[in-house]
């Protein structure tokens, strides 16, 4: 670019001078200077997402447009500003009117406002919707929605989506309970979305997630437990039926009773099935003398037991046989217990007649002064302390 400078010389001739705009010292500085777009442009800006991950990164294309509508010439220089994350580069040159940088997250949530200019040109801002700033809504749930009565843990699931429902990356959600523990109470969501803690409770409780003043809640529940008692019949003994009453009703809310079970504590059990209510009753047989334990167990629909327990002592039989002789109204008596290998430390004999005598032995005579008719009882202690007695009766006759 050159200027024409005219004058009149001393002469009075014209005198023209061609000055070079640019001397050649001055060339090079010149070329460095920026093509900016002339003015009465306009800039037009893009973004393929206006909602981008705490961390993520989109594409900002600037449109550069003279006031003829056409495309500003190739390289004029656009510069992009934003007051949140980063844009590289900040001044980017146009390639058909389009310049582009990248928009970079740094961790932090909120709105970008991205702008740029060229020259007197300016373009209205861009909005971007960065990390938890694009929440929309948080929905919460748990599996299981119920845990065990006895407590147990729960896995808890908070999902961000923004408002097209697609789910938001890298935001911290943060989770509260009102009864249990949560680990963790804060973490981040993944690419689909997701956040999770577990709950450990042995109470219900309501679990609430937080994000960008998003919030949601679930309840977890608390199992309910059957109720089961047993009780057995007052005399046990060895080779005869005891019996036990049972009583086995569902929880209130609770589900129907699924399996009823009754151990007898001898290594037998007996699983009654899906029987419920009271006065239910069973009927074992013990070959051996001892205390045993016998538990009831009743287990609904949902997998929730509950158990209750006696303890019982089975005592031995004892069986007396009786001997009687007319000669001196002596007659002789026979202890027999069952079974055979139980040891006795004492029987405590009553001859009916007034008298009683104990002995280490299982035999007796004895003499009665009258005749007549006796109720002659025994009581046997084994040497582990156990009792059983039997009766039985016997005529003297008149010599």
């Amino acid at each position: 670019m050159h200027s024409i400078i005219a004058g009149l010389g001393r002469s009075g001739n014209l005198r023209v001078w061609a000055l070079a705009a640019c001397t050649a010292v001055l060339t090079a500085t010149c070329d460095k200077l920026p093509l900016l777009a002339p003015r009465e442009s306009t800039i037009t800006l893009s973004t393929a997402s206006t909602i981008v991950q705490a961390n993520g990164t989109t594409e900002v294309r600037a449109t550069v447009l003279e006031s003829s509508g056409t495309p500003v010439q190739n390289g004029t220089t656009v510069t992009f500003t934003t007051n949140l994350g980063a844009l590289s580069p900040v001044d980017a040159r146009t390639l058909n009117g389009v310049a582009t940088a990248r928009f970079v997250g740094n961790g932090q949530s909120g709105t970008a406002s991205i702008k740029a200019i060229s020259g007197g040109a300016a373009s209205e801002a861009l909005t971007l919707t960065v990390g938890a700033a694009a929440a929309n809504a948080v929905t919460l749930s748990a599996n299981p929605t119920r845990v065990a009565a006895s407590g147990g843990p729960s896995v808890i699931t908070a999902t961000v989506t923004d408002t097209s429902g697609n789910p938001v990356q890298g935001v911290p959600v943060t989770f509260s309970s009102t009864a249990g523990s949560l680990s963790p109470t804060s973490a981040n969501t993944d690419l689909n979305g997701g956040s999770v803690t577990t709950l450990t409770t042995n109470r219900e409780a309501t679990v609430t997630a937080a994000v960008a003043g998003k919030t949601a809640t679930v309840v977890v529940g608390v199992g309910v437990r059957p109720t089961v008692t047993v009780t057995a019949s007052a005399e046990a003994t060895v080779g005869g039926p005891t019996t036990f009453t049972i009583s086995a009703t569902p929880a209130a809310g609770g589900l129907p009773i699924d399996q009823l079970t009754i151990d007898f504590g001898d290594g037998d059990s007996t699983n009654l099935g899906r029987v419920s209510g009271t006065g239910i009753t069973v009927q074992h047989i013990y070959d051996d003398h001892d205390t045993y334990r016998v538990t009831v167990t009743a287990t609904d629909l949902s997998g929730e037991s509950a158990s209750a327990s006696t303890v019982i002592v089975v005592q031995p039989v004892v069986v007396i046989s009786i001997a009687a002789s007319r000669k001196n109204q002596t007659a002789t008596f026979t202890a027999t217990v069952s079974p055979s290998d139980t040891v006795v430390a004492t029987y405590a004999w009553s001859f009916g007649d007034g008298q009683s005598e104990t002995t280490s032995t299982n035999q007796i005579s004895h003499t009665y002064a009258d005749p007549g008719v006796y109720n002659v009882s025994v009581t046997a202690t084994t040497s582990s302390g156990r009792r059983a007695s039997a009766s039985t009766t016997v005529t003297i006759p008149t010599p």
